[in-house]
């Protein structure tokens, strides 16, 4: 496993934590408006913020690491399509981070934690972009071709495959058809 690119690991931890981060965002708004919870509770949003922060940070450090070698496979405006995607959403994660401080001030600030909430609900979108962006790159663009050892990447380029077999225990040349 630590053979492969870490980028596409460490991206799934942003995406958990910026979807997770409106929903307690707006659960915890309502519960301390109401008086539920303490204003002290808040400091769950303010971690979730702060872990959707440091992860997208990784992601792209990680993404920036990578490219060099998927541009080798995949043209370079690509590529950059997807990285200013992971980079909005580093400067958003960072934004919401901030934002969520003031959160934890006072009581009678409802409408700053609901403001919290709406962003980062409003901040998924860019989220979902990066994401839709990285599918792109490796399913459509074939990014994940420049981490293939280069016996295999040869059989890619000249359409040389091997395969097994209906009973699992012959390899079969698909040229041999």
């Amino acid at each position: 496993m630590f053979d492969l690119p870490l980028h596409p690991v460490v991206v799934h931890f942003p995406i958990v934590l910026g979807i997770l981060l409106p929903l307690a965002a707006l659960a915890l708004w309502w519960a301390i408006r109401e008086n539920h919870l303490h204003l002290h509770v808040w400091v769950l949003v303010i971690a979730l913020a702060l872990g959707y922060g440091v992860s997208s940070y990784i992601a792209v450090e990680m993404g920036e690491e990578d490219e060099e070698k998927v541009e080798e496979v995949v043209s370079e405006k690509v590529i950059e399509e997807h990285e200013e995607a992971g980079e909005l959403i580093l400067w958003t994660s960072g934004g919401l981070f901030l934002f969520s401080l003031a959160g934890l001030y006072r009581k009678d600030l409802h409408a700053v934690r609901l403001g919290v909430a709406v962003l980062a609900l409003v901040a998924v979108v860019p989220l979902v972009d990066a994401g839709h962006t990285g599918g792109k790159l490796v399913y459509q663009y074939g990014a994940a071709n420049a981490h293939l050892p280069a016996k295999q990447q040869a059989m890619l380029e000249t359409g040389h495959f091997v395969f097994k077999d209906d009973d699992g225990d012959k390899d079969k040349d698909m040229d041999d058809d």
